[in-house]
């Protein structure tokens, strides 16, 4: 009894000694699958993050038009897509606020897309024709307006429902601000967006003004509101307000109408040097 005690014993430790590396085996094993898993788990996630990375504003806007095309509370066709660092512009015109919040919620779900600007104009489908209409006419008159103006050769005039927006380059500030003042003054127009861009570093003698023609423009500005004609704010900027009451004076006084600070009319003025 005592030998098969024994012997029981030694064979139980035989087949722990025997089973034992067999389970390290296998642990180290499912060890290694489960670490590549994770690796190749994480190279795959580095390489997508990479590829959103380099997404480009053309894909991204290209990706929010078919999204918007396939969505059926939105009619895509009425809207036009921007994309400028992953900010998305969204502008046109739908029949619903339904339909524009539903817009800006497609856009924020393109892969690459960092904010959504969201400029749509709600108009219903009865008041479309009038509107777009009016909006052409408007856009044709701006544009006719800006080119009269040397500095304003690069705008680009857009109209969305009686909203104007100015984009492009313009040489300064100054030029800028006639440009919303030129199409402010346009039959319809609601409110002027300018987006106009400049370089405050760019120096242009016949476009830059002196700080003593600026002066000379706040002199003359506030001479004409003493006598009782409106330049507008006294801001030393030569625009339409400006040269209009400088043209009513003119001819209130029997001078040549030219709405320009000339000899004559500084002089009457008081404003000359």
């Amino acid at each position: 009894m005592r030998y098969l005690t024994i012997l029981s014993a030694w064979v139980f430790a035989l087949a722990a000694i025997v089973t034992a590396p067999t389970s390290v085996t296998s642990q180290t094993a499912t060890e290694k699958v489960e670490q590549k898993a994770e690796q190749a788990w994480k190279k795959t996630k580095d390489v997508t993050q990479d590829a959103k990375t380099g997404i480009s504003d053309s894909w991204v806007t290209a990706k929010t038009k078919i999204a918007l095309f396939a969505e059926e509370r939105v009619k895509g066709r009425q809207i036009s897509v921007e994309t400028v660092n992953g900010t998305v512009t969204l502008r046109g015109k739908v029949d619903s606020d339904e339909a524009k919040a539903t817009a800006a919620t497609v856009a924020k779900g393109i892969d690459g897309v960092k904010s959504v600007r969201n400029d749509l104009q709600v108009v219903p489908p009865g008041d479309r024709k009038m509107i777009d209409a009016s909006d052409k006419d408007i856009t044709r008159e701006g544009e006719a307006s800006v080119s009269k103006d040397a500095r304003l050769k690069k705008v680009d005039v857009r109209t969305e429902g009686g909203v104007v927006s100015l984009r492009g380059e313009v040489p300064n500030i100054s030029a800028s601000a006639h440009a919303s003042e030129i199409v402010r003054g346009i039959s319809g127009v609601r409110s002027v967006k300018n987006e106009l861009t400049y370089n405050p570093g760019r120096r242009d003698r016949s476009l830059v003004m002196s700080t003593e023609s600026h002066a000379r423009v706040m002199a003359t500005q506030q001479a004409l509101k003493e006598k009782g004609f409106d330049p507008g704010p006294i801001d030393g900027v030569m625009g339409l307000r400006t040269a209009s009451a400088l043209k009513e004076y003119q001819k209130s006084e029997d001078l040549k109408i030219t709405g320009k600070m000339d000899s004559d009319t500084t002089a009457k003025l008081g404003t000359k040097k």
